[in-house]
């Protein structure tokens, strides 16, 4: 009789581990797609434009403006990812590393190797107002 009570307490432990690790298992889950659902939503941020300026540095994006033509790139370098905030004889230049790029967000000197990745947006010519698509 004793080894009976043994064995099914051995029983209800393992069924309760296997329950729990399943329990926990789909918590984690389930966290991991709201948190995708809140990261995959598209986000808009709203700047004004300056279109005096050739380069302008705003926020976490850099706005080109090359005769009339607008670009918005990142301001993130795709090195280790520090925030791109000067620019010298039309380059675009890291504080941290030493990478610089050309106005269309290719690298020109290392150690970054990918370009900054382009931003879409769409133009406001009556509010003189820019929006990028985050």
């Amino acid at each position: 009789m004793y080894s009976r009570v043994k064995k099914y307490n051995r029983r209800i432990f393992l069924k309760s581990v296997v329950a729990g690790i399943s329990i926990a298992t789909l918590f984690v889950w389930d966290k991991m797609v709201i948190t995708n659902k809140k990261n995959s939503q598209v986000k808009y941020i709203t700047l004004a434009l300056q279109t005096n300026k050739k380069i302008n540095f705003a926020d976490n994006f850099i706005i080109i403006n090359n005769e009339g033509k607008i670009k918005v790139l990142s301001s993130r370098c795709t090195h280790l990812g520090c925030k791109i905030n000067e620019s010298k004889q039309d380059n675009l230049l890291c504080p941290c590393h030493g990478s610089s790029f050309n106005l269309d967000g290719s690298p020109i000197k290392g150690p970054a190797i990918k370009p900054l990745e382009e931003k879409d947006f769409t133009i406001d010519k009556a509010n003189n107002t820019i929006t990028i698509i985050v």
